[in-house]
């Protein structure tokens, strides 16, 4: 059963956000867009091992998606985890296309596009022995006394991935796979930790302890990519042209660029405010972010859209929701 289920990572919707809200020529914009293209495909890798996940047995396995928990001095991130009564698997997924090479003697690790180029990348079989020995002193640090295996995969979910490695050698064999080997693998690992190792209460109890270990990471992106407040696009975005502002017009919003009508366009201009610079904001605040002139029209929307207030009238400061 799934415990802890896959969720569009916050650092995609923070780039989402911070994309659409850099002007074409900002000098940041071309890392930004990058590094958010790369997490996309990351997490579109991610998805894709769900429906092989799918085919375990529910009531066999307890699934965590995304799990990022404190080791005692360090946070570390697991991709997926799987827990049974008999053992536990890390599993690191990788979504690359081209030729992968491994080679373990050095713990290199590197991809050959099509164009013939060759990258180098950190070592995801080192990666996810890092992620064991982290998750080793997760159950130290809380003082549990379970004597399970513990098990670490890499998946190459990309269709058109090659893996290669040194001749010979038989740690990448065991150790990467295709998705599509995947139920393979763990096959093996059933037939290897036949025995159950904890019952059916510690498996539980370990499952909500993962849960209520888990710690979100929300990351100030601006501060990650050294962005000033103010070279954020200010103004309410058209949600079909993406065009920068729309204008505030008899109770709606027009695009000037494609003549759309919305309504509710101000919905997402305030999410990408609390993404961006703050979940708090003032009348006056709004107004100067959506070019609205109206203290009383500002009033009016930040009533509808917020989930509610701090101070009185002349100190209002409205809570932004987490969602547009």
């Amino acid at each position: 059963m799934i415990i802890k289920r896959r969720e569009k990572p916050i650092q995609i919707i923070k780039l989402e956000a911070l994309d659409g809200r850099l002007s074409a020529d900002h000098e940041k914009k071309f890392m930004v867009r990058q590094h958010l293209s790369n997490r996309q495909a990351g997490y579109k890798g991610e998805q894709s091992l769900d429906y092989y996940l799918d085919f375990l047995p529910e009531n066999k396995y307890h699934i965590f998606h995304g799990l990022r928990l404190f080791d005692g001095t360090h946070y570390f991130q697991i991709d997926t985890l799987l827990l049974s009564e008999n053992y536990l698997l890390i599993l690191e997924i990788k979504r690359m296309a081209g030729i992968l090479k491994f080679e373990p003697q050095f713990n290199q690790f590197m991809r050959i596009t099509e164009e013939n180029v060759t990258e180098s990348y950190p070592d995801p079989i080192v990666q996810v022995k890092r992620q064991k020995f982290q998750l080793n002193r997760w159950i130290g640090y809380h003082n549990l006394s379970i004597n399970l295996p513990l098990e670490t995969l890499v998946i190459s979910t990309s269709n058109k991935a090659i893996l290669q490695t040194s001749l010979g050698d038989k740690t990448v064999q065991e150790k990467v796979v295709h998705k599509e080997s995947l139920l393979f693998k763990i096959n093996k690992l059933e037939s290897n930790f036949s025995k159950a190792r904890i019952n059916q209460l510690d498996l539980q109890n370990l499952s909500q302890l993962l849960l209520k270990s888990h710690s979100s990471f929300n990351p100030k992106i601006l501060n990650t990519y050294g962005i000033s407040r103010s070279d954020v696009l200010t103004g309410v975005q058209c949600p079909k042209c993406k065009h920068i502002p729309m204008i505030r017009q008899r109770g709606s919003w027009l695009c000037q660029a494609c003549r759309l009508l919305s309504r509710i366009a101000h919905e997402k201009a305030l999410y990408d405010y609390s993404l961006l610079i703050n979940n708090k904001i003032t009348n006056h605040q709004a107004r100067e972010f959506l070019h609205i002139q109206s203290d009383s029209v500002t009033k009016r929307i930040l009533n509808t859209a917020c989930s509610g207030f701090q101070g009185d009238r002349k100190s209002r400061i409205y809570i932004l929701d987490n969602h547009p």
